[in-house]
């Protein structure tokens, strides 16, 4: 009797193993982080600033201390520190009476330890409802890289319509 459940407890176990594997791999963490860290950026009427100071910590603390972010169709290329980033989304968020984000098509490289490459689609809804909607796609990289366990943005290529735009 013993030797019918050791099989299926087995497979169970393999199954069990490979699922928890794969969540808890860099690919699949960096995935979550991105979707979540969209989720955050989003805004859905007025905020007070204690609320926006919350929701924007996370996105703080994924931002390397030096961030370099590079928009090639204006040549700029500059190391920002994370409290310039939030500054910037803080006034981005801030001419929106609405903001949606999402990120789609995530692809997840790890050329080495402790280092990702992340090609992505970043989708921006604003304004629904208002005259200057607005619903755009757009192409971004992220270099990410491991720092005490967990994965800090140290670059970004950003299209100029995402930075300038709206």
């Amino acid at each position: 009797m013993n030797k019918k459940w050791m099989i299926p407890v087995a497979v169970l176990l393999a199954g069990l193993t490979g699922w928890f594997l794969h969540y808890t791999s860099d690919r699949e963490v960096i995935k979550r982080t991105l979707n979540s860290l969209a989720i955050t950026i989003g805004k859905e009427g007025d905020e007070s600033p204690i609320q926006l100071a919350l929701r924007m910590r996370p996105v703080k603390n994924f931002i390397a201390p030096a961030c370099k972010v590079i928009v090639p169709e204006s040549s700029y290329h500059e190391d920002l520190n994370p409290d310039l980033v939030i500054r910037y989304l803080i006034i981005y968020r801030s001419r929106q009476a609405n903001l949606q984000v999402a990120m789609n098509k995530i692809v997840v490289d790890i050329p080495g330890k402790g280092l990702a490459e992340v090609s992505m689609l970043i989708h921006v809804t604003a304004n629904r409802n208002q005259p200057d909607f607005f619903d755009e796609v757009h192409q971004v990289k992220f270099s990410l890289q491991k720092d005490k366990r967990r994965w800090r943005l140290h670059q970004a290529t950003l299209p100029d319509a995402l930075v300038h735009g709206h």
